[in-house]
Parts: C-alpha cells; structure tokens; sequence
C-alpha cells in the first residue's frame, strides 16, 4: 500500500469521484475532505489558485485537475495500471475518457446548473443541451467495441470517466425529471452494467448516497 494523500474535494462531484474510484483501483491510500473555511478561503487558495476541486497533496506536491492527477499516481505508482503499456490500447483509453469528459459531463453541467439555478431562457437551454448530450452518447455507442469494461476485460481510466459521467447522468435524470437517456444504446448500457458489478464501484456509489443523504 502507498502512503496516505490528500483529496480536496465532495465525492458528489463527477471530478472527484472518478479520482477516488481510480485511487480504490490502485489501492493508494487516501483521505477525502473539503477545504476548511471553503474553496475560496485563502488558504486552500494557497494550495490551488483557482479555488477548484479536485487538488490533491501528494508529500510536498500540488496537483489539480483530475485528469492530469489520475495520470500522474498512474506513472507514479504504476504496479495496477489505469493506462495500458501499450500505444494502442492507450490512445484508445485516453480517447474514450475525453468523449465521456467533453461530451457528456460538459453537457450534464449544463444541465445541472438549469435544475439547481434555472435561466429565463431554460426550456430552450434544456432542450439544445439534450441534443448535444445525445449526439454525444450516440457517438460512444458507436465507437466503443466493449468486451467487458471499456476497453478490453481490464478496468481502466476509461472506466473512471464512465462511472463519473453515468452516475452524474443518473442524478440529472432524477433532477429533472427525465425518463432514462441512455435509451436503446445497448454497448453504454452493457457497459454500465459491467461498471457498476465492481466492489471499489459499490463502495463509491454507497459513498455517494451517504454524502447526499447528508446534505
């Protein structure tokens, strides 16, 4: 086992759990809390300029942006591997993790935002993000080629990057009052299915529903 990092950072956020989800993977010893005094306090802005989660403190080093952190305890402790070895196997990972992060996650927040702090012009807003959201998901039902997990039978950082997107998509649904988005896409649904059989996966979803219950 690794020595002990910080996370900063909520386990609701779609940011911070599939950091969390990639540490349970890698069996990195961790320990989750939220900045005292906020994220704009002046001393987490000590730590992270931008006032934003995830950070993490790593011994002496500073790092933000989960994906750039998720790579970084990926080379620095490297015996359970997120990113395969190989070139290929590791384009592909970091491909489909930025189709989950771009076209996904970006629309969900957009779609967060309008449940929690609705515009004037919030059908319209809704109703132009649901087709951007679902011309993304049909393009990873179109691309993946899942065997067990994203890519391959190996749980990778793929797979963090879907777990963040389909639980925060779950939760959008819920806010909204959607029927299902994932609609007929088999390959997502297969996916998600296979995602969600996962030990470290069940203990970060029962993580989440606690977290909620408490707020």
């Amino acid at each position: 086992m690794s020595k002990t990092i910080t996370i900063y950072g909520a386990i609701s956020s779609p940011y911070v759990n599939r950091l969390v989800l990639g540490c349970k993977r890698k069996k990195i010893n961790y320990e989750l809390l939220m900045p005292e005094g906020g994220l704009k306090s002046k001393e987490f802005l000590k730590i992270n300029p931008l006032g934003k989660i995830p950070t993490i403190k790593d011994g002496n080093k500073i790092i933000f942006e989960s994906g750039v952190i998720l790579e970084y305890l990926d080379n620095k402790y490297p015996k359970t591997r997120l990113i395969p070895k190989s070139i290929n196997s590791a384009t592909e990972v970091r491909l489909i993790s930025a189709m989950w992060e771009n076209y996904i996650v970006t629309m969900l927040i957009r779609l967060f935002v309008q449940a929690i702090n609705p515009s004037s012009d919030r059908k319209k807003v809704i109703s132009d993000t649901l087709d951007k959201l679902n011309g993304g998901l049909d393009a990873i039902e179109q691309y993946m080629t899942p065997q067990t997990f994203s890519v391959g039978k190996t749980f990778s950082l793929a797979d963090c990057y879907a777990f963040s997107a389909l639980t925060f998509l779950e939760r959008v649904e819920q806010m909204l009052g959607l029927e299902s988005l994932l609609g007929k896409r088999k390959k997502i649904k297969k996916l998600w299915k296979s995602i969600k059989k996962e030990k470290i996966v069940k203990e970060v979803l029962y993580d989440i529903k606690e977290f909620r219950k408490n707020q």
